[in-house]
């Protein structure tokens, strides 16, 4: 398997179109949202995603928003979970930011299943919950890398 971390200009018409069909496949069917996507946030984003051959099989986001890092749009294809890819691929995107943005708060909206997981990896839960994209979601932050 391979892993990428590229600017939106940097991925080729064919990683773009696997990457929203992944996603598409993923938040549009199997969760049943309607929530935009794409949507204006992944022409400033990096792009991580993994490879296993021709397929993509693990995919998220990060950017700057306002003074701080969020990302998003973490998904693994349903091929290919349970088989451990989550932990490297936030292994990633951590390694990503901390390089690209060093220093920077990284704030994101958790779905609240996956709170625990990402409490795993440094971050904190603050404020209510809220509904985005017809899912609970909390605030979760993490003090910068």
């Amino acid at each position: 398997m391979d892993w990428y971390d590229k600017d939106f200009d940097e991925l080729t018409v064919h990683e773009l179109f696997k990457i929203y069909k992944l996603r598409a496949l993923v938040f549009n069917t199997e969760q049943d949202s309607a929530y935009y996507d794409p949507d204006d946030d992944d022409p400033q984003a990096r792009h991580v995603f993994c490879m296993a051959g021709q397929e993509l099989v693990a995919y998220a986001r990060y950017f700057t928003t306002g003074d701080h890092v969020t990302f998003g749009r973490v998904v693994i294809a349903k091929d290919h979970r349970g088989q451990g890819l989550g932990t490297p691929l936030m292994d990633h995107i951590l390694a990503g930011i901390k390089r690209h943005f060093p220093d920077k708060e990284v704030i994101i909206h958790a779905q609240v299943q996956v709170e625990g997981y990402y409490r795993k990896f440094g971050f904190t839960s603050y404020g209510d919950q809220f509904i985005e994209a017809d899912r609970k979601h909390v605030h979760m932050k993490h003090p910068g890398l």
